[in-house]
């Protein structure tokens, strides 16, 4: 899928781009934040740029909105790693920002790229543009990764890591954990474009699909055969792998129905289809 490679090149240059030091009494967290933010896949960034790009909004219009959505990833991966909360040594190959670079300075790291993402937007020629949706997408942003959203969801996820949780409650961590920012993003890109009320609506029940399904394959794919080894939290310990799999199948099957809504309209769905065949592949 070029597009992915093409769209994560642009989102990489960007984030490099926007991650610099003005003065020397900056570059320490300003390293700390680019040793965090740039890398990884942009999944969240190149929703972003495509649902933008779909309703007639070019890349560099909707960049900030995609390097905005993609401080927020960065930031919340590296609150995650803390000893405080998952306490992971390691994220993406390398010692977590933590380790690289002390607890203080990546806490001080996250919570600089948190508050950097809506510079990102409201700093923009985009935002001086078009700024009814600059403000827009700001509200979008800050009530999906705050309490309501993505920040709430990790509260639920550090209490069900401690004891066995049901069904009901695995399907709430999902969908503001993982699902808020994946809504954001897609939202996001609605706002870029200006779309309407009816398109955000669509795009926002692909995103939940999609985010759903997502994050249920992660589970399948972290599963090692053992139930009793398995973590409390994950949706294959508390609903079995047959029926995951069974679940992130009917997600992705009712993504593809709103394909179909937009296809109607005589948008291009190409990319969006092969999104979805890439959650099916990474189930196999």
């Amino acid at each position: 899928m070029s597009f992915l490679a093409d769209d994560k090149n642009l989102i990489d240059s960007a984030m490099s781009t926007e991650l610099v030091s003005a003065s020397p009494e900056f570059d320490k967290i300003v390293e700390a934040m680019r040793y965090s933010a740039l890398g990884g896949k942009r999944l969240r960034g190149i929703l972003t740029l495509e649902f933008a790009k779909m309703f007639g909004c070019g890349s560099d219009d909707a960049m900030p909105y995609a390097v905005a959505v993609e401080c927020i990833q960065a930031y919340s991966l590296i609150h995650d790693d803390l000893p405080c909360m998952d306490d992971d040594d390691m994220r993406r190959g390398k010692p977590s920002c933590h380790i690289a670079f002390g607890e203080a300075n990546a806490l001080l790291a996250g919570d600089a790229l948190l508050t950097h993402a809506f510079s990102a937007i409201s700093e923009s020629d985009s935002a001086k543009n078009h700024p009814e949706r600059a403000i827009k997408a700001v509200k979008i942003l800050s009530g999906f990764a705050g309490f309501r959203g993505m920040v709430g969801g990790q509260v639920l996820d550090l209490e069900a890591a401690e004891k066995e949780t049901d069904p009901e409650t695995i399907f709430l961590i999902h969908k503001l954990k993982t699902g808020a920012l994946i809504k954001a993003s897609v939202l996001m890109g609605c706002a870029a474009a200006g779309a309407d009320d009816e398109l955000c609506k669509l795009s926002e029940k692909y995103a939940s699909d999609f985010g759903f399904a997502f994050q249920i394959i992660d589970d399948i794919l972290d599963f090692d055969g053992n139930y009793e080894t398995c973590e409390l939290n994950s949706y294959v310990k508390i609903n079995g792998l047959e029926k995951a799999r069974e679940d992130a199948s009917a997600y992705i099957d009712d993504a593809r129905k709103v394909l179909g809504f937009f296809a109607e309209k005589g948008f291009d769905i190409t990319n969006f289809s092969k999104l979805l065949d890439f959650l099916v592949n990474r189930m196999k």
